[in-house]
């Protein structure tokens, strides 16, 4: 049909589709008309297309428009045909000026053989369809390069090769190929096209964001874009969750194309998620309530409107079936969901749009939470499973095989899978929920397995592992939903195994303040108890009583679980009333077994409190309720040996084993208490009974010791690092003591003491390497083997050791609050950052090597940091190290022990110490005096204490002082041997001796040595006072007859200074009187020129006037500008004082003195006649 020519930009390279009923205009050369091709009825023949193109010489735009057109309409062949003839060579010897055209034929070809490679899953046939169109965009590329000189590169092969990088999977190489394409022109012109695809790339990395930057950049460069720009933008939005802003995109694409599928879909998807309150979370139900019900009501069928419009257009667009799947998945309808999902599983769809990877992993993932909500989990499993192996990286089936994993009792598999659950979606309730839930689990697992046991009242126990983690988990689903008492109480768990007690005890306080039924159990009470008596700060902040409300409650309900009550009292006040009835002597005495441990802890906040009478009867009432309680027993040993009854402890731990011989606990405190008492061979038989004892295992460990070929029931407590360390320490005393007694008794027993310190110190050395083999962070085995190579000579090594120690426990204290804090080795440096050796050790050790300075330091830092400055053994050492390091310490060790003495004064050591001090110091400063002179500089009292007498006479006191300590120290140790304060009834004197020695702290015999020493020096000091004093009063002599001599020295100087000032000053005003006079003299000159010219001076100025009469010239004499004024107080006569003192310098003549006197008649004379001429 020809008709007239139907204007067409053919050459825009429109991408848009073909509207149905429109038609193609063939124009026909030489004429005005055209051939009109319908694109919904074009010729089957292509052969006849083909003649009428070449025969008219179409512009090649129609040629690639007819292309198109036949591509959309699904014949293949005929797209093929006409793109192969237009890409010949032939068609450059027609169109050799068609240059952009011809490279949009070949790019558009190309890209048709990308797409063909990209869809082809034989690797074959794909690499022959990516070869075919590289062989395409080379050829394109070429047409611009070939051209005339000032031809520039063309954009579309460049975007072409890109495309193709990107089907080959060389993404990285693409985006380069994308990036040099923004910066060439296509046909001269600006071109979108490379902004689109670079933010296809970012959309794909993820990188929402920027991606979002280039669709923007991309509309404002060409406003009238397809609506395909308008769905990126959406599309973006929707992922960055920004889902009104997507949803106004998607309706803006929507308005460009009313049937878009996917601006449909994105609609739908935009709608529907604004509207939950999780978002796109894929793990959460939907749902809405309270108040914005009714809007989400609302949204929600707006959403379904959008997917059921989607749906009608494209039935089969696997992207729209899966959301579809996902509402009804909501609405419990499982038969829509198999029905929609069913072929996108499979891989089988009909539709335009291939189901990818990722939505086939959807899919599958929906059909499984519908099986899993109806209670198939294997078949939940096996789709879960199918999802994840379809797309690595879609985590979702993760979560729900964690799920199903636990619901099979497979804590480990249900843990791995939450854990990449967690990584994928760290803000899902969902998913942090049963993550938190699922670590509690393990670390109790980990704990029992470990012969731990369950501290928690929750299901899964704080155990030793990654508390602190778990911890943060917990929070964050504790936090989502404040009504889970469940995840309240499992975080109170983690945090009680991290040691954040202050954050436990907030946790079990809500948890009880949510608990089902208003009814918290007895274990969730005791636990908040304890924890607010741990973390109060004093009594001012009511530590004590809201720590006894809580027990209170805590053992009404024990009181009710035990008789099997469902509940206690509905609020706190009637739990604390029925509690405070329950506490009382009578009710504790029968308080039934599951509220012991509540009412234990009743008695033990009682003695923190100070209360120790009360808390010895309440431990006592607890005994009687159930007598094999030796918890009860060993706080009562322990209250008496803080009251250092060491005899009634010892007694109350000996019950407590005889009520229960396998309880290690008082094993371990009898040890403790035999330690204390210096009974070490004692102390280390019973640390070695400990480490015998039978040890009960846990399932696990018994497992495995079966699997070793060992018996569980023969397991002890050998390895046990307390054990071994304790035994260590008792032989290191046993060392000790071993070598103090072959230091004492020398004659004869050297071996057999240096052999039994050997054995001992062995023996010590032997324990603390075992323990350090099981823990190599044991810081009280490193430290005990730093004492041992202290003894040893080793000081360097010893050094070494203390100073890692010390940076272990820094260690312990910058990791506070760790995931390490909760285990085992976390416990022993908690414990270690309390134990004062370590920084007494490395003083010790500073001493040793004579750094007095660091000695204090380490000293001064175990005093403040342990005992509040007031421990008196600190005070010892401190006072040693003062003693140590010279004369000039001795003040200062004095000093420190009258301190000690002061905390102590019962302490016959520091008494022993003092006075032995004072001796010293008073000795040292007699000899002092007998061997240096006197050099006392400048008179009078100096600053070392005096004169010479002085010193001698405080010296004197200060050795009768240290005398009188002596003899008392001996009336003391008299009176320990006669058995006033030893204990028993042995008989034997020289054992009397050594207990007496022992429990004094001294030796009888150096005291009696030092004592006999006062006594002589008290006789002989004396004798020398009198030397002393003559010595003195001749220095004072000697000193006062120097300050005369110095006095008048200092007198003849002064009046030589006086003498030459006044000297100075006549000679200034000598000076002063000549220039005057000077002055004088000129003024007189001056005055008598004037007079003796003053004639000749008027005649002048008469002829000058004549002159000027005459008309005669001017005269002016410039030489009387130089001749001064008369002054009249130059003209003063001299006063007498004024000629005086000019005589004396030779300025001033007798002569001199006339004339002036002469001038001064003639001035009277002149003034005679004037007054006469103005009397008359």
């Amino acid at each position: 049909r020809v008709s007239p020519i139907r204007r067409h930009s053919a050459m825009a390279m429109d991408t848009g589709a073909y509207v149905a009923g429109e038609s193609i205009y063939i124009p026909i050369s030489g004429t005005d008309e055209a051939v009109a091709l319908n694109v919904d009825d074009l010729p089957e023949n292509v052969d006849d297309v083909l003649g009428l193109l070449q025969a008219e010489l179409s512009p090649l735009g129609l040629w690639l428009d007819l292309a198109k057109a036949y591509l959309q309409r699904g014949k293949e062949e005929h797209f093929r045909a006409i793109l192969e003839t237009g890409c010949s060579p032939e068609i450059e010897e027609y169109y050799p000026d068609a240059k952009y055209q011809r490279t949009c034929l070949m790019c558009a070809f190309a890209s048709y053989y990308t797409n063909l490679g990209s869809a082809e899953p034989d690797k074959i046939n794909r690499d022959e369809h990516f070869h075919r169109a590289e062989s395409l965009l080379n050829q394109a590329s070429l047409i611009r390069r070939n051209g005339a000189p000032g031809d520039k590169e063309e954009q579309l092969p460049v975007l072409g090769m890109a495309h193709l990088k990107m089907a080959r999977g060389d993404t990285a190489e693409a985006e380069k190929l994308i990036d040099a394409a923004r910066n060439l022109k296509d046909d001269g012109a600006e071109n979108v096209a490379p902004m689109l695809w670079k933010a296809l790339f970012l959309f794909r990395r993820a990188a929402f964001g920027d991606a979002l930057q280039w669709y923007r950049r991309a509309l404002r460069a060409h406003p009238s874009a397809p609506a395909t720009v308008r769905l990126g933008i959406g599309a973006c939005q929707l992922r960055l969750g920004q889902f009104a802003e997507a949803l106004k995109a998607f309706e803006r694409a929507l308005a460009l194309e009313p049937q878009n599928p996917d601006a449909l879909l994105g609609a739908a998807l935009a709608e529907l998620h604004g509207a939950s309150p999780n978002g796109d979370d894929d793990l959460a139900e939907a749902g809405g309530g309270g108040e914005s019900s009714v809007a989400y009501d609302a949204a929600v069928e707006r959403g379904l409107q959008y997917l059921e419009r989607a749906f009608n257009v494209d039935p089969h667009n696997p992207a729209t079936r899966v959301a579809l799947a996902k509402h009804f998945l909501v609405a419990n309808d499982g038969d829509a969901v198999a029905k929609l999902t069913e072929t996108i599983v499979a891989g089988a769809g009909g539709g335009a749009v291939a189901a990818t990877n990722r939505l086939r992993a959807e899919a599958s993932f929906v059909r499984a939470r519908a099986a899993h909500k109806t209670g198939d989990l294997a078949a939940a499993r096996s789709l879960y499973q199918a999802a994840a192996q379809l797309d690595d990286t879609f985590a979702a089936p993760a979560f729900g095989l964690a799920q199903v994993a636990l619901a099979r009792g497979d804590v480990k598999a249900a843990g791995v899978y939450a854990e990449k659950a967690r990584a994928a979606f760290p803000e899902s309730h969902s998913v942090v929920r049963v993550y938190g839930h699922l670590r509690r689990v393990e670390d109790d697992a980990r704990s029992i397995a470990a012969g731990g046991g369950v501290v928690s009242v929750g299901k899964a126990g704080a155990g030793a592992g990654r508390d602190a983690e778990t911890a943060a988990a917990l929070r964050r689903a504790a936090d989502a939903d404040a009504s889970d008492f469940e995840a309240r109480l499992e975080l109170g768990d983690a945090l009680l195994g991290a040691g954040e007690y202050a954050r436990a005890s907030a946790a079990y306080e809500r948890a009880a303040e949510i608990a089902p039924g208003d009814a918290p159990s007895a274990a969730l009470l005791n636990n908040c108890g304890v924890l607010r008596a741990m973390t109060g700060r004093g009594a001012h902040e009511g530590r004590f009583e809201k720590a006894r409300g809580w027990f209170l409650r805590a053992l009404a309900a024990a009181h009710a679980e035990s008789e099997g009550a469902s509940g206690v009292g509905l609020d706190k006040k009637t739990d604390a009333a029925t509690g405070e009835a329950l506490d009382v002597s009578s009710a504790r005495a029968k308080t039934p077994e599951s509220a012991l441990p509540v009412a234990f802890n009743l008695a033990r906040l009682v003695e923190d409190r100070g209360m120790v009478a009360e808390a010895e009867r309440r431990y006592r009432d607890l005994l009687v309720a159930s007598p094999k309680m030796t918890e009860c027993l060993l706080r009562l040993a322990s209250m008496r040996a803080e009251r250092r009854d060491f005899d009634g402890a010892t007694k109350l731990a000996r019950e407590a084993l005889a009520a229960d011989a396998e309880d290690t606990d008082a094993m371990a405190f009898l040890g403790h208490l035999l330690m204390k008492q210096g009974r070490w061979a004692e102390a280390q038989a019973q640390f070695k009974l400990l480490r015998a004892a039978h040890k009960p295992l846990g399932a696990q460990a018994a497992q495995l010791a079966a699997a070793a070929g060992k018996d569980p029931k023969a397991a002890t407590h050998a390895t046990d690092e307390y054990a071994m360390i304790s035994v260590g320490n008792a032989a290191y005393y046993q060392a000790m003591k071993a070598q103090s007694a072959g230091n004492r008794n020398r004659a004869g027993s050297d071996e057999k003491s240096s052999k039994a310190v050997k054995e001992h110190l062995e023996y010590a050395a032997t324990m603390y390497t075992k323990a350090l083999q099981k823990s190599e962070s044991n810081l009280f085995a490193a430290n005990g083997l730093g004492i041992l190579l202290a003894e040893k000579g080793k000081i360097e090594e010893a050094k070494e050791t203390f100073q890692m120690v010390a940076e272990g426990l820094r260690a312990a204290a910058t990791n506070e609050g760790d995931e390490s804090s909760g285990d085992a080795n976390g416990a022993a440096r908690d414990r270690a950052s309390k134990f004062p050796d370590i920084w007494i050790n490395q003083g010790h050790i500073q001493m040793a090597k004579g750094n007095w300075d660091a000695a204090a330091r380490h000293y001064a830092q175990a005093q403040a940091k342990f005992f509040h400055n007031l421990d008196p053994s600190v005070m010892l050492y401190q006072a040693r190290n003062q003693y140590e390091s010279g004369t000039s310490g001795l003040p200062e060790s004095q000093k420190t022990l009258r301190r000690a003495l002061h905390v102590a004064p019962w302490n016959h050591r520091l008494r022993f110490n003092l006075a032995y001090v004072i001796q010293e110091k008073a000795q040292r400063e007699m000899q002092t005096l007998l061997k240096a002179g006197q050099k006392i500089a400048g008179g009078g009292v100096a600053e070392d204490g005096g004169t010479k007498a002085a010193r001698l006479q405080t010296a004197i006191d200060e050795i009768a002082l240290a005398g009188s300590i002596f003899d008392q120290l001996l009336t003391v140790a008299a009176a320990a041997e006669a058995g006033g304060e030893t204990e028993g009834d042995d008989k034997d004197k020289e054992e009397r001796k050594r207990r007496a020695s022992a429990m004094l702290g001294f030796d009888k015999s150096r005291v009696r040595t030092h004592a006999g020493f006062c006594r002589q020096s008290l006789k002989d000091w004396p004798q020398n006072l009198p030397k002393a004093r003559a010595e003195d009063e001749a220095f004072h002599a000697k000193r006062e007859s120097l300050m005369a001599e110095r006095r008048a020295e200092m007198e003849k100087l002064a009046m030589e200074k006086a003498k030459a000032r006044a000297d100075e000053e006549l000679r200034r005003k000598a000076e002063e009187a000549a220039a005057a006079a000077a002055r004088d003299k000129f003024k007189r000159s001056n005055e008598e020129y004037m007079a003796r010219t003053a004639g000749e001076r008027e005649a002048e100025a008469a002829a000058e006037g004549r002159r000027g009469k005459g008309g005669a010239a001017e005269y002016v004499d410039e030489d009387d500008d130089d001749v001064p004024a008369p002054d009249a107080e130059l003209a003063k006569p001299k006063t007498a004082e004024e000629k005086a003192a000019l005589k004396a310098t030779g300025l001033f003549s007798d002569s001199e003195d006339e004339e002036e006197e002469a001038q001064d008649t003639d001035e009277e004379e002149e003034e005679a006649p004037d007054a006469e001429k103005s009397d008359a």
